[in-house]
């Protein structure tokens, strides 16, 4: 079934719903008395994505500090919220059709009063709360829910509809700082940050760690690249270790690129598939600096503040997804012709962003000792 189907066939359900008495509460924003008791956050696909959704996170409970908060998300970033006393509770959701009445359950059971949506599934994600008697429902409407459509099909259906197609192609953050501030929510700071409370991994030597893989081919900097950028730093800087991160599927990657050095491997390791979620942000929280695409550990990485050297294929990528805080301490690096790729962009550059982002890390260091 396509997408637009989909949304029609939901429309078609959510208005039968309406004979048991439910109606969602329709706003233009909240009023400063609006007491919101308990209050559903929806973040459900992808670890940047959850990552990228901190501040405006941080901003609803700011908004609502006495407020239960529940949080419905996908089980494999479970290791983010993990001991987090920023929610009350953890609810894992698929975002598949059929597991949307059990979760709509769950959420009954809370009596919430709000749902934010501010990224998952469309349109499972309106069903469940609309099935649990939210009183109100905010979701952050992407373009691809359009579906190339004037208006979305199941805005009526939602407390308050913002259109933020007019605003062009903005960075993700901006656009939840828009949407909650459309109906009178701040968000008292842009800057990401990881909810589970973990410990700093402090190498003895330091550390410059590299994400070679990518979610697609065409985001991935060729290999012998990378292998040509270890032995520079290696050449230059013999006191570092170079750690090569990753999921377990992009070990055989890492290894060719260690393999294919001429020296040095003692001090490169291939971590690839051998750290938990955690760990990984524990060894990242230490690294002086990432190399690293549009991918996960990136935004880990800047919501730690640890230097990143990040590899984009085209200034759209750019607009949505660099770092927006802490940019001293990052480099972002583009083709000169985005036809050509990520695979344009040459080692010399990668190099001379990576030195810029050590010398920024040690500066830091000295500012954190004084």
């Amino acid at each position: 079934m396509s997408k637009v189907a989909k949304q029609l066939a939901a429309g078609v359900f959510l208005s039968l719903w309406r004979v048991t008495g439910y109606k969602v509460k329709k706003i233009t924003r909240f009023d400063e008395k609006d007491d919101l008791k308990t209050i559903a956050i929806f973040s459900t696909t992808a670890l940047g994505d959850f990552i990228f959704n901190t501040p405006a996170i941080g901003a609803i409970k700011a908004r609502w500090p006495r407020a239960k908060l529940l949080l419905v998300m996908s089980q494999r970033n479970e290791a983010l919220v993990s001991g987090s006393e920023l929610f009350d509770e953890i609810i894992f959701w698929s975002g598949r059709v059929n597991s949307v009445i059990k979760l709509a359950s769950v959420l009954r059971q809370h009596k919430v009063d709000a749902t934010f949506i501010l990224h998952s599934r469309t349109p499972y994600d309106i069903i469940a709360a609309s099935m649990a008697f939210s009183t109100y429902i905010i979701k952050d409407v992407y373009y691809n829910d359009y579906q190339g459509q004037k208006d979305f099909a199941l805005a009526p259906f939602l407390s308050v509809h913002y259109d933020n197609r007019q605003q062009g192609n903005i960075h993700l953050i901006e656009q939840k700082a828009q949407l909650l501030n459309s109906v009178g929510i701040a968000m008292p700071s842009k800057a990401m940050f990881i909810p589970a409370p973990f410990s700093v991994e402090q190498p003895v030597r330091p550390v410059i760690g590299i994400h070679a893989g990518a979610s697609s081919l065409e985001r991935c900097w060729p290999a012998e690249n990378f292998t040509q950028l270890i032995q520079m730093l290696l050449a230059q800087h013999p006191e570092v270790d170079i750690e090569l991160i990753g999921a377990g599927g992009e070990s055989a990657l890492n290894q060719g690129i260690i393999d294919a050095l001429h020296s040095g491997q003692v001090n490169v390791r291939n971590l690839a598939g051998k750290t938990s979620l955690k760990q990984l942000a524990a060894r990242i929280a230490g690294f002086s600096c990432l190399v690293v695409g549009d991918t996960g550990p990136l935004h880990i990485a800047v919501a730690l503040k640890t230097p990143v050297v990040t590899l984009f294929g085209g200034q759209a990528q750019v607009a949505g997804a660099a770092p927006i805080q802490d940019q001293h301490l990052h480099r972002v690096l583009v083709p000169a012709a985005e036809s050509d790729g990520v695979r344009s962009i040459s080692v010399a550059e990668v190099y001379t962003a990576v030195e810029h982002c050590l010398m920024a890390s040690a500066r830091d260091q000295i500012s954190v000792e004084n």
